[in-house]
């Protein structure tokens, strides 16, 4: 009876594929609410195939299964804002849950119905009044769910968007089916056809939600497709055989038609692949590359202009040619699968194919070739970058020349007539000659830090012992107390004149702020830190962000110029300086010196 046996096959599809999506598909979000929801249509489709098999003493099993009908339809309002995501599912799916835990109790307290005999079957379920309030709780449900999967399909893009079509085309199906059921109890006499579809509601809600989500769903599809296209050919050949003018009646007819049988099963793998490439271009769409494709997808992977524009670009090609999506990543080979892994060796970029070994033939080729053009454009897109920096590197260096040629210009000119204020100011009273030797001083300081800055930052690099460093700069500050904590054996690899002037210059400007001062220093990992920490007002918070840019100062008369030079020497180091916290101290300035010991064995 094709009646029973697709609710049985319906029954079967649920509990599979809910066991498929436990073992399968369980980080896919959503996937247990889906497999729940599938767990209630089989016992729904098993439930039903009761009646017409054993007849009125399935009574109670087929009225339970009714009376908790409600729950599963629940699940679905929950299935779809789990996958959706159209809105907050809280209070929502709290009310759905209520109202199908109310229905069911209706279903168990008072009656829902009784098998009776229709048709040709031995029984079918006819509802009672609670029985229809019970199904009218379930359609009400349905609606809602419904509802917000429209809403969802006009706010979402991409997957979510996708996904709640396929979710809309597979209600529609189950829709149709479920009005078959709807026959007995209306009074209308005919064969419920619609019933015979209710199997193919779980093959599409699951197929077209985790279609876009795990590739062994494509590749059992199309091994379905195949044998559907191939079972229809056989199953039209049988027919047109059956149709022949056979010599009926003659010893020849049995012959005949077995000849004809057996010329169709031989015929059968033959037309096997043919009928594969046909499963494989309507499962995977745009397999058969050309060379024009090619070329599009060269140009439109070489207008980007960095790395998450390439990636972003690059999925989206390859992912709307292919009909699903395909994740880029850069140097990552975790996470979501099919996937284009870019990553460069000694021989330039490569673009790996991960996750692909159980894909067609034609979207695999079509992976690697577009894999290929976008390697390709990795490798642009780094020669591009390469260049820009390059000639930004280039014409800093060419900034910092001419400004070293400004400076010392304007040194020269400036220390000329400086020594001769300084010379006429001998014979000026005292209070005169304090006011313009403190504007000098304060004018040579300013051209010495502009000559410092302008000028290169050439290193003599040598393996230097912090503890000694930090004593010689102390050295040329007499009069300052700091307090230091250095292991003595700690050491550095640093151009010794230029480690004393950092040094000096935060040792400086920490004794302008603060009373207590300290220098600490430490290997954290293979760097090495040194700490210049006072206890003084703190960086101003309008400044901390720029601190280390030319012309920013902390102090009243300070040139702005001292920690920029030291920003530029501890850059040539291949190191930073940046402003820290440590407990007990209210600035730190911190010098992180990358680790050189494997370059020194």
């Amino acid at each position: 009876m094709f009646y029973v046996g697709a609710l049985v096959l319906s029954g079967l599809a649920g509990i599979g594929l809910a066991l498929l999506l436990l073992l399968k598909a369980a980080p896919v979000p959503g996937a247990r609410l889906l497999a729940l929801f599938l767990v209630g249509v089989a016992a729904w489709s098993g439930g039903q195939a009761l009646p017409p098999l054993f007849g009125p003493v399935s009574d109670g099993v087929v009225g339970l299964l009714l009376a908790l009908a409600p729950l599963p339809s629940a699940v679905f309002v929950h299935l779809v804002l789990a996958f959706v995501r159209c809105g907050a599912p809280g209070p929502l799916v709290r009310a759905a849950y209520g109202l199908a835990a109310a229905a069911t109790v209706l279903g168990l307290l008072v009656d829902p119905g009784q098998v009776m005999a229709w048709r040709d079957f031995c029984g079918v379920f006819i509802p009672s009044t609670a029985g229809w309030v019970v199904i009218a709780v379930c359609g009400l449900l349905s609606v809602t769910g419904h509802l917000r999967l429209f809403k969802g399909w006009l706010d979402l893009t991409g997957l979510r968007r996708r996904q709640a079509a396929a979710i809309g085309c597979s209600s529609l199906i189950g829709l149709i089916s479920l009005t078959g059921f709807a026959f007995p109890p209306l009074g209308i006499d005919a064969y419920p056809w619609p019933v015979l579809g209710l199997p193919l509601y779980s093959v599409a809600l699951v197929y077209g939600i985790l279609r876009y989500q795990l590739m062994d769903v494509n590749l059992w599809a199309r091994r379905m497709l195949v044998w559907l296209l191939l079972m229809g050919l056989m199953a039209a050949a049988a027919t047109l055989v059956m149709a022949l003018p056979l010599a009926s009646g003659t010893p020849f007819a049995g012959v005949e038609t077995w000849l004809l049988m057996t010329v169709m099963t031989l015929i059968a793998p033959a037309i096997w692949k043919p009928l594969r490439l046909v499963a494989d271009r309507l499962v995977f769409p745009g397999g058969d590359v050309s060379a024009a494709d090619l070329e599009k997808w060269r140009v439109a992977l070489a207008a980007p202009a960095d790395w998450p524009a390439l990636l972003d670009r690059a999925s989206a090609l390859i992912g709307g040619r292919l009909g699903l999506p395909v994740a880029v990543r850069l140097k990552e080979a975790e996470g979501p699968v099919p996937a284009l892994i870019l990553s460069r060796d000694v021989r330039g970029w490569r673009c790996d194919l991960v996750g692909w070994q159980d894909a067609p033939p034609g979207p695999r080729h079509a992976a690697g070739l577009f894999a290929g053009c976008l390697a390709e454009a990795a490798g642009r897109l780094d020669r591009a970058e390469a260049l820009a920096r390059a000639e930004r590197e280039r014409q800093r260096e060419a900034r910092l020349v001419e400004l070293g040629q400004l400076a010392a210009t304007v040194a020269h000119d400036l220390r000329n007539p400086l020594n001769i204020i300084t010379m006429a100011a001998t014979g000026a009273p005292p209070e005169i000659r304090a006011d313009v030797a403190e504007q000098v001083g304060r004018m040579e300081m300013l051209v010495r830090d502009v000559m410092d800055y302008a000028g290169t930052a050439r290193l003599d690099r040598r393996t230097l012992s912090v503890a000694d460093a930090v004593a010689l700069a102390l050295s040329g500050l007499p009069g300052l107390r700091v307090e230091t904590s250095i292991d003595p054996a700690l050491s550095v690899q640093a151009d010794p004149r230029r480690l004393r002037q950092m040094l000096v210059n935060l040792l400086e400007n920490a004794a302008a702020h603060g009373q207590r001062l300290a220098v600490l220093a430490e290997r954290v990992g293979g760097a090495v830190r040194i700490h210049v920490c006072d206890d003084g007002p703190g960086v101003p918070a309008d400044i901390r962000d720029r601190l280390f840019q030319p012309f920013v100062s902390r102090r009243p008369g300070g040139t702005g110029l001292g920690l920029a030079i030291v920003a530029r020497i501890m850059e040539a180091h291949g190191g930073t300086v940046a402003l820290g916290d440590r407990s007990g101290w209210s600035t730190c300035l911190t010098l992180t010196f990358p680790d050189d010991r494997e370059n020194r064995i």
